[in-house]
């Protein structure tokens, strides 16, 4: 099947890890906000018209590559006029995968889609007025970069990620040593913390997750209503004991007290965290069972390997694709 994947160029790589694992198949891969000659003149001479300039290259590759199948990753961030397009082909399924905040304008781009996949349940409230079909379908792990090496967890409890008030707040009630890493930590009030002011990484950050006895995860965002981070999995997929902020989607992709554990509030964190470091060899077990179920359901091959089947299932694409 030849799919053509349209997204945009940021930190996470998701639309290039899309391509990467999407094996098998015959792709192209189209950032819009890519730098080129051609769109660095357009942002700096006719910056109104850049999207505009962006959309008639993207018309003009899916038209010799001729795709089975049109492909929107992290869909709401790439601009309308990248939609708009597609009324030049009617007879191509499209799909988008979802994990952003929505927006007044993000019915007009779900529109043109015949299937969104939501990272987080909690959208598809949102989505009940979109022409779309709108499944959950969440997050997972760049198997290849987020690697179980099978180290000693003798660093202490770490987190990585932007301060902000909320994450001060737990982490400030955290009373035994953590490692910080991140943008906006006040140093004067995580005392007790090794706290670095500088963005660690991804590649560093899977170092770190191997070596560290609690690796702690906050889904505090905007982008977040009942679902999980790309966090949640790549810990896990680094053999890491999943630590986590109760949610609703957490219990849908692993087991609570069995595959992962969670916290509700600061002192609960703090609880927790104490616990693991009292007594590792107890949740040693629990992060063995969640790597187990990684490795099983939620990587980016077998998230693919599942978002084609219920392609396939809903007659979007043929079964034989």
């Amino acid at each position: 099947m030849r799919i053509f994947i349209i997204g945009k160029k940021n930190i996470m790589q998701w639309p290039e890890n899309v391509q990467k694992f999407l094996k098998g198949h015959e792709t192209r891969l189209f950032l819009y906000n890519k730098i080129t000659p051609s769109s660095v003149f357009h942002k700096i001479f006719h910056r109104s018209r850049r999207y505009w300039y962006a959309a008639q290259t993207l018309k003009k590759q899916i038209d010799s590559f001729k795709p089975d199948l049109i492909f929107y990753v992290s869909s709401f961030f790439i601009p309308q006029e990248c939609y708009d397009i597609l009324d030049d082909f009617p007879t191509i399924p499209r799909i988008g995968w979802v994990s952003d905040a929505f927006g007044k304008n993000e019915k007009s781009k779900a529109d043109f889609l015949d299937v969104l996949f939501c990272s987080d349940t909690g959208y598809l409230k949102q989505t009940k007025s979109f022409k779309s079909r709108n499944l959950y379908l969440p997050l997972c792990a760049d198997e290849t970069v987020f690697v179980n090496r099978g180290l000693p967890r003798t660093k202490p409890p770490f987190f990585a990620g932007v301060g902000n008030d909320r994450r001060i707040s737990y982490l400030k009630a955290v009373q035994d040593k953590c490692v910080v890493y991140g943008r906006r930590w006040p140093i004067d009030l995580l005392k007790q913390h090794d706290v670095h002011n500088y963005k660690l990484p991804h590649r560093k950050m899977q170092d770190f997750i191997n070596k560290t006895i609690a690796p702690i995860n906050m889904t505090f965002s905007k982008n977040i209503i009942d679902g999980l981070n790309f966090r949640v999995f790549e810990v896990s997929a680094c053999g890491g004991l999943i630590i986590v902020n109760t949610s609703k989607d957490l219990p849908l992709c692993y087991e609570v007290g069995k595959e992962a554990v969670t916290y509700k509030t600061p002192s609960d964190l703090n609880r927790l965290v104490h616990d693991i470091v009292s007594h590792p060899k107890k949740y040693c077990r629990i992060a063995e069972a969640g790597y187990r179920r990684t490795m099983a359901e939620h990587t980016y091959a077998k998230r693919l390997e599942q978002m084609l089947i219920m392609l396939k299932e809903l007659k979007i694409i043929p079964k034989e694709c």
